[in-house]
């Protein structure tokens, strides 16, 4: 039976939901708009209502997963109670969170972003909705001289782009199935983003070493 296409936002989030865990259940390129209307019981012109097409489903989940890590991670930006370097720790601490409760579907998506054209929406859509965030911490760990550098919205940037643009790698699948391989990204990550702001890289962990 189709449903009404009353009460969008919320529609619009239960069929997005669904269509996620077909993804899931079958692979992104493997389902099809006709597994997602069976499975949500909406009508096809209920759900072009909605998304005009599977990859635009994708879109938006992708900024709905970014946008509740930033859901997550903004406590932390905002705490007036904790300084810069506090603030950096707990971000890099609770992004790791983040995406281990996500990790399925952030497996999903990683192996799709390995396409040239999802990994741009991808990093484009991080950048704008993350870099901000990240921006906050390193200006005020700039003015209390734990960080060190000139232009803490163009170094947010930089680094955002070179976390979130570790699925498209190609050797990615290496990265997340071999043990030493990804020991050894991660050290190096983490010296990236410490020789960037100036700090040692003792002091903070990446994802969840």
């Amino acid at each position: 039976m189709a449903r009404p296409a009353d009460n969008y936002p919320i529609k619009r989030k239960e069929l997005l939901t669904i269509a996620e865990g077909i993804f899931l259940e079958k692979g992104y390129e493997q389902a099809s708009i006709d597994d997602i209307l069976k499975a949500s019981g909406f009508s096809k012109g209920a759900f072009y209502h909605y998304f005009r097409s599977k990859e635009e489903v994708l879109v938006a989940s992708i900024e709905a997963l970014l946008d509740d890590a930033c859901d997550f991670l903004k406590p932390t930006v905002d705490d007036p109670c904790l300084g810069a370097m506090d603030k950096f720790k707990k971000f890099m601490e609770q992004k790791s969170k983040f995406q281990t409760e996500k990790l399925e579907y952030a497996a999903l998506l990683g192996k799709l972003i390995q396409s040239d054209v999802y990994q741009q929406k991808y990093v484009i859509a991080a950048s704008q909705k993350m870099v901000p965030l990240f921006a906050k911490i390193i200006k005020q760990g700039v003015e209390e001289g734990v960080f060190h550098v000139l232009y803490p919205y163009e170094t947010a940037d930089i680094l955002i782009r070179v976390i979130v643009g570790v699925p498209g790698s190609p050797a990615y699948d290496e990265y997340m199935n071999d043990d030493e391989r990804r020991r050894r990204y991660l050290l190096s990550l983490r010296g990236v983003i410490a020789g960037t702001l100036g700090i040692n890289s003792n002091e903070f962990s990446v994802y969840d070493e």
